[in-house]
This record gives structure tokens, C-alpha cells and sequence, in this order.
């Protein structure tokens, strides 16, 4: 399975726009967000162009907490997680999170195949031990060029793409 993973849009919907056209050309049939939407209107927007199953986590920068579980709760292929999701997608253990030394918590217990973050705007991946370590960079276009990235759940690995 290809699953897109984004992070840090931080309301540029129309980069936010394009990598979800390319995740979907690419053959990705699930996303893991890793936190800074922001506003619930990028949210929806979101919601609405990804039909596919989606796993959301908060980033830094989402103060509306509440509203943005509700809006993803009116999804019946979303799942909100809160601050940190701890998933299993077919046979591979995965975390995700928005902040990098949760996740680093998380490489070092382990105990999962994948362990993903946000936050810091830039696209990195390594092995810690046995677990893949990656974050997608920033959607945005702010601090670094705009990037998004696949992860095959068939060998574990992580593919970067920028806009």
C-alpha cells in the first residue's frame, strides 16, 4: 500500500491542492497528516478533495481543537487521533505525530516498523535501529521548498516528492 504522508500545510490550500492530485496519480490509497493544517476551512477543504481513508493528527498551530474532531468526525473514512496516532496498517506498526521528539521517543522504544513527525519543515528519513524514521517536510512552501511523501507499506520505505 502507498500512503501519502503530508505535514505542515499551514493553510496553503492551493500546494495543499496539488499534492493531493499528485498523491492520488501516484496511486496512493490512504494519507497520514502529521499536524498544521490550521484553519478548519483547510480542513474541509482537505476532507473534501481526499475521498480515501485519512489519519489526521494535531499539529502546533490548531487552536479550534474541538471543531477540527468534529469536522472529522462528519467523515466516515477519517480518523482523528488527537495529538499522536498508533496504527497498524497491513502488518506494519506505525506512529505518527507532529512533534519530532515525541517521535523519537517512540524510534528508540522499538516497538514500531514506522514512526513519523512534522513540525520542523524538513523532509528527512533515516533508520534508528531497525524502525524508519522520516518526516515529509512542509507542504507550504514557508521555510523549505514544498514536499509531501509515500511510504510503501511493502518495503518500508519512504519516497520524497516536491512541488
Amino acid at each position: 500500500m502507498r500512503i501519502a504522508l503530508l505535514s505542515d500545510v499551514h493553510d496553503n490550500t492551493d500546494n495543499l491542492l496539488l499534492v493531493l492530485q499528485q498523491a492520488t496519480e501516484m496511486g496512493c490509497s490512504r494519507l497520514f497528516y502529521m499536524g498544521d493544517i490550521v484553519e478548519t476551512r483547510t480542513l474541509h477543504l482537505l476532507l473534501e478533495e481526499w475521498a480515501r481513508p485519512a489519519d489526521i493528527v494535531f499539529g502546533n498551530n490548531e487552536y479550534e481543537l474541538d471543531t477540527h474532531q468534529r469536522i472529522a468526525a462528519q467523515y466516515p473514512n477519517v480518523a482523528h487521533h488527537g495529538y499522536e496516532a498508533d496504527i497498524e496498517v497491513e502488518g506494519r506498526r506505525i506512529f505518527f505525530t507532529h512533534m519530532p521528539r515525541r517521535a523519537m521517543d517512540k524510534a528508540c522504544a522499538a516497538s514500531h516498523h514506522a514512526v513519523f513527525y512534522g513540525h520542523t519543515h524538513v523532509a528527512e528519513q533515516y533508520l534508528h535501529g531497525h524502525t524508519l524514521v522520516a518526516n515529509p517536510g512542509e507542504v507550504a512552501g514557508v521555510r523549505r521548498p514544498p514536499s509531501f511523501a509515500v511510504y510503501n507499506t511493502a518495503d518500508n520505505d519512504v519516497i520524497f516528492y516536491y512541488l
